[in-house]
Order: structure tokens, then C-alpha cells, then sequence
């Protein structure tokens, strides 16, 4: 691959992470006010590409590859071969892939390839991570770790780890409703991938590219090209030896001949790819519920029903599935609504409520507010008439009114969190602030020495050696040198007059942090510094701050920015700026 190939991805790479996640601030103030409209919807057209190649004959073979991965495992740690072992754990992660103990291995990965100077680690290990925790609907967590293994691929020049971010970053994106710019990434993606005649290195990451484009033209609804990219990959994927993502082209393919009206031969597409997903709830509840879609196109209601039902009991065992569930529900109230049955329909609307709480409160922080098919106060208001049309018929069972008695506490609940958080958040502001006076972070503050037998120690380095870096690491932090983006550790290694491996030693031990995390600290003091003391700096933008004290966006900066404070720079400026305003008044 030459340089200009690598240059371009690498701004690839950088454009593709700087996206904001925001938190729904109105239906916040909503909560404050005491109002029941804490929920919101979750359309979930079509479903979340968790690329898990499950086949009918895959039990056997994984069994094997476990057996393997055992024994590696064994004869890796009886030798201490560092490499094997991780081996052995990515074998494991493959074969617990979409579960918790999936992550846990990644976890161990990372704890033990970060200081083993391995040229593709930890960012291997963080992005494992990260598609572990997608696969477990955990996008939050999941973007975090993307975000890690990006910085560490750009710095190791490694394209397949960015082309998989990239990837991944484009799933988020369809998460969080902005299709247009998933779509986007993933026609990039596989026209590098063409390009550089990648898909003979990596024919899965071709696949998954090319599924993932045919499953971005059904969001966007260009159906044409869907059907052309489907059709591309059914053959491709059927051509590779172990029919790899078969199943999962084979339901949008369904999806596809959905939209187009084909419902037949939807229904027919889909139901087959369910035959491939009994290891894979979140697949076989999307198949599911673009059945009863093409069932009721055709009029035949009735079985299109037993179709959400079987939805409706998955969830209950499958937790993971809820966005499948939340669209289910949906349309039982509809359904049951039409037919005039109202206790089936009060369930489905209870029901309905309870998951969209579960959604606010795990995934407001996604990105832009996802559309809703149901405003909370109007089903609010059509639950409280059910209820009275059955209190008037004496209709109404005692299991109901006790789960009326339990929402009316779990609302209760959720309004006194939100109390309770902001009260933590305003404190937490007022402690920052107290300690920021003066500019108490910046102020300068006399250079540690370090004993000579602790150097020698605890460092392995004589103790001139460490005062005389602690020395030029003073200057460079009241240079502010820190402001400017990409600096490395061997690039401030260099400019210090000593090697990487002497200053990572160094910080650590004297900062108690690593490096990146010392960066990050010293620009996140910065920034509350000239947020409090310049007026013009409080006018920007998060993410013009960002850039400004050298982070590469705005979603890095305010992780750092929450994981050093306890709050999010979004509501420091709103407090200040509440500040301000008393100030002038």
C-alpha cells in the first residue's frame, strides 16, 4: 500500500469519530417539572448488524476451535509465550462472541498486551472490545473503546484495525438515526477496499462491507441499489467456504423485497434466514417482525400476530433484543387497538412504557434523539382512557391495578434520579469551581525531586537523569506545548532530549498516570482554566475547544473532560454561563 493510500485513510479515520453525542437537555428540564414524559422511542426499521456467521453445522466446528484454544492456552502459559496467550484469548472471544464473557477475555487482552510492546496491541484488544460491546447493545462503551483502538491504529499506521473502526463507527452511526452519514462511510470503506484489492487479503471484511452498504441503501430507502448490492452479496458470501453472512444477506434481502412491495418473496427470504439464527436473538426477532409486516401487507393478520408474540417472549429471556421488542409492542397496541381489545392493548401499552425507560436510561447519549412513532404523553393519555373504559365496565383485573401501582413508583423513581443527578452535577460543579480559584491547577508549583535509591528502585535511573526530565516536563507544561494536537510520547521524548521509554517510566511514576492520560489531564486543566477566565473561549463550541487545547475532537475531549470532573463540558458552560448572567443582573 503506498503512503498516499495510507494518508488518505488516516483523515478518513479522524473525520469518521468526530460526531457529538448529546443528552436529551428538554426532556431533562421535562422531568424537573414534575411531567410524565420521560420516554422516548426507538424506531428500529431494520435491525443492527452484529455479524455472527451462524450456520446449522457451526456447533461442531466452534466446540473444535474451543478444544484448540485450550490447549494453546495451556502450553502458552506452561512456555509464558505472551502472544500465544493472547492468541488463545481471541479464539475464546470467538467463540463466546455476543456475549458478556466474550468481553471479558478482551479485557484480558488488554491488561495483557499493554505494557508487551506488541506492535498490533492493545489496539487489537480495545477494538475486540468494542465489537464485543456492540454485540451486547452496550454502544456507549462500545464507541469508547473504538475511539481507543482509532487514536492507537493511527499511530501504528495499521489499516485493518481503521478500516474495522470505520466500520464500526458506520454501525453507530445507523444506531444513533444518522443513516446518511453511515452510508457514506461504508461506500468509502469498500471503494478502498476495491481499490487496493483488499477483499483477496480479507474477503470477510469484504463481505461485511458489502453487506453493510446493501443494508445502508435500505435505510436510506434507495431500493435499487440495494437489491444490486444484495444480490452481489448472496453470491460472493455463498462462494466463500464456510457461506459466510449468508443468512444475514439472505434478511435484507427479505427487507429489501419488503419495501419493493415483493412480499411474498420477502417472506420466503426471511423465513429462511430464521432457520440460520438460533444462536442469534437479534437477528431472528428482525426476521420476525419484517414477517408480520410482509403477513399483514398480505392481509393475513392473524398469523402476522403469533409473529410479535414470539418477539414478545424472547425479550422477556433476552434482554439485549429490546429495540426488536420496543417496535413489537408497537404494533400490538395498533393491532389489539383495531380490534377492540383493550386489556391486551393496555399490556402492550404498559409494556411499551417499560422499555422506553429502559432505552432513555441506558442509550439517551447516542447522538441525535431518535425519531418517535409514540409521544409519551399521548400514550400516557390514551393508557389513563383504557383504564377508565375498563373501571367502567368493572372490567378492570386486580394484576392490573398492581402494575399501575408499580409504573406509578417507577415513575416516581426516574423523577427522583434526575433530581438527585442534577443535585450531584451542581455540587460537583461548585467543588470544581472552588478548586480551579486562582487558577489553583496551573499555579507553579516547585519540581519533585526524586531520591536517588527511589530512581534507581522504583525507575532504574539515576536520579539526574529523572530530575533533569522533571525539569524540561515543567517547562513544557507552562509552555502549553501540550495545546497542539498528535503529540506523542516519542515526539515529546525527542524534544526533551531523552528516549520513550526513560519519560513513560518517568510520568508514570511521578503523575501516578500514563501518558496519554497526563495529556489529557493537562488540557483538560487548561480548558476549565480559559473557560473560567475568558469570556471569548466560553463562545465556542464543545468541539472548537476540543481542537483548541490539541484534542482530535469533540467526543474525546468530552470523555476526558467527564472522566477528570465527574460532569460533562456541556454543563460547565451552562453553569457558567448561569454564573454570568446572576453577575450582570
Amino acid at each position: 500500500m503506498n503512503k498516499n493510500s495510507v494518508k488518505k485513510l488516516f483523515f478518513l479515520a479522524i473525520s469518521v469519530i468526530d460526531f457529538n453525542f448529546i443528552v436529551n437537555k428538554k426532556l431533562i428540564s421535562i422531568l424537573a417539572c414534575l411531567t410524565c414524559t420521560f420516554f422516548f422511542g426507538f424506531s428500529q426499521e431494520n435491525f443492527d448488524s452484529a455479524y455472527k456467521s451462524d450456520t446449522k453445522n457451526s456447533n461442531e466446528n466452534t466446540e473444535k476451535s474451543k478444544v484448540a484454544a485450550q490447549v494453546t492456552l495451556q502450553k502458552a502459559k506452561k512456555d509464558n509465550n505472551i502472544v500465544q496467550i493472547i492468541k488463545a484469548y481471541e479464539e475464546f472471544v470467538t467463540y463466546y462472541s455476543h456475549t458478556p464473557t466474550a468481553i471479558k477475555y478482551t479485557d484480558s487482552i488488554i491488561m495483557l498486551s499493554k505494557n508487551a510492546n506488541l506492535t498490533d496491541y492493545p489496539a487489537e484488544g480495545y477494538l475486540l472490545k468494542g465489537i464485543q460491546l456492540y454485540y451486547n447493545t452496550d454502544y456507549t462503551a462500545a464507541l469508547d473503546n473504538f475511539a481507543l483502538a482509532n487514536n492507537l491504529a493511527l499511530e501504528s499506521q495499521n489499516i485493518d484495525q481503521q478500516i474495522s473502526v470505520r466500520h464500526y463507527i458506520g454501525l453507530l452511526k445507523n444506531v444513533s438515526n444518522e443513516t446518511s452519514e453511515a452510508l457514506k462511510i461504508f461506500q468509502e470503506n469498500l471503494k478502498f477496499i476495491l481499490d487496493n484489492e483488499y477483499e483477496k487479503k480479507n474477503p470477510e471484511q469484504y463481505l461485511k462491507s458489502l453487506f453493510a452498504l446493501a443494508d445502508s441503501y435500505n435505510k436510506n430507502k434507495n431500493f435499487e441499489a440495494a437489491e444490486l448490492a444484495h444480490q452481489k452479496g448472496i453470491e460472493a458470501s455463498l462462494a466463500h467456504p464456510s457461506q459466510y453472512l449468508y443468512p444475514w444477506f439472505l434478511t435484507s434481502y427479505g427487507i429489501t423485497s419488503y419495501y419493493k412491495e415483493n412480499y411474498s418473496k420477502g417472506r420466503d427470504s426471511l423465513l429462511k434466514a430464521a432457520t440460520y439464527f438460533t444462536q442469534n436473538e437479534k437477528a431472528l426477532c428482525s426476521t420476525y417482525l419484517f414477517t408480520y409486516k410482509c403477513l399483514v401487507a398480505q392481509k393475513e393478520t392473524n398469523e402476522a400476530i403469533t409473529y410479535l408474540n414470539k418477539i414478545d417472549s424472547i425479550y422477556q429471556l433476552t434482554p439485549k433484543v429490546i429495540f426488536q421488542a420496543r417496535e413489537a409492542y408497537e404494533f400490538l397496541n395498533q393491532e389489539y387497538k383495531a380490534n377492540g381489545d383493550r386489556l391486551n392493548q393496555l399490556e402492550a401499552i404498559e409494556k411499551l412504557l417499560v422499555v422506553d425507560k429502559i432505552i432513555e436510561e441506558n442509550y439517551q447519549n447516542l447522538g441525535k434523539l431518535i425519531v418517535k412513532k409514540y409521544d409519551t404523553p399521548l400514550l400516557i393519555s390514551e393508557k389513563e382512557e383504557l383504564i377508565n373504559e375498563l373501571e367502567n365496565s368493572n372490567f378492570l383485573s386486580q394484576k392490573t391495578i398492581t402494575v399501575l401501582i408499580i409504573l406509578s413508583a417507577l415513575l416516581s423513581i426516574i423523577i427522583f434520579y434526575y433530581v438527585r443527578r442534577n443535585t450531584i452535577y451542581k455540587k460537583r460543579f461548585e467543588s470544581l469551581m472552588k478548586k480551579y480559584e486562582n487558577n489553583e491547577q496551573l499555579k507553579d508549583k516547585a519540581i519533585r525531586k526524586i531520591p536517588a535509591t527511589d530512581a534507581k528502585e522504583n525507575l532504574g535511573l539515576s536520579s539526574d537523569i529523572v530530575d533533569a526530565v522533571l525539569v524540561k516536563l515543567d517547562k513544557f507544561e507552562k509552555s502549553h506545548k501540550y495545546t497542539k494536537k498528535n503529540y506523542t510520547l516519542t515526539k515529546l521524548a525527542k524534544e526533551l532530549d531523552t528516549n520513550s521509554t526513560y519519560l513513560s517510566k518517568i510520568i508514570n511514576y511521578t503523575k501516578g498516570i500514563n501518558f496519554a492520560n497526563y495529556m489529557n489531564e493537562l488540557r483538560i486543566d487548561y480548558a476549565i482554566s480559559q473557560l473560567k477566565e475568558n469570556k471569548l473561549f466560553r463562545s465556542y463550541t464543545i468541539k472548537a475547544i476540543a481542537l483548541e487545547v490539541g484534542f482530535n475532537n469533540a467526543q474525546s475531549f468530552s470523555i476526558a473532560f467527564h472522566r477528570k470532573t465527574g460532569i460533562h463540558p456541556s454543563y460547565f458552560l451552562k453553569q457558567l454561563e448561569n454564573q454570568e448572567l446572576k453577575t450582570t443582573a
